[in-house]
């Protein structure tokens, strides 16, 4: 039961995974696109740096669950050696 437990967290943490990572994208891109604008007004700027910060931010937590899903790997590959 407990093996069940630990594929279906490792599939909903891949799901999350790719959330993060499309929202990654989503986010550089909208802001590489304010940075090479040419019309540059104090809110573009503040826009610029939020989705710097976001963007870092989205990054982090897509490397925290990616080491999760590592740490759960290898406690499954451990498991199956353990039993046969």
């Amino acid at each position: 039961m407990d093996k069940i437990f630990e594929v279906e967290k490792l599939n909903s943490i891949r799901n999350e995974m790719t959330h993060l990572w499309g929202s990654v994208f989503v986010t550089a891109g909208g802001t590489i696109a304010l940075i090479l604008e040419k019309n540059k007004e104090f809110l573009v700027y503040m826009f610029i740096i939020a989705g710097c910060f976001f963007t870092l931010l989205l990054i982090n937590a897509y490397f925290i669950r990616r080491t999760e899903v590592v740490k759960i790997l290898k406690s499954l590959e451990e498991e199956q050696c353990l039993n046969g």
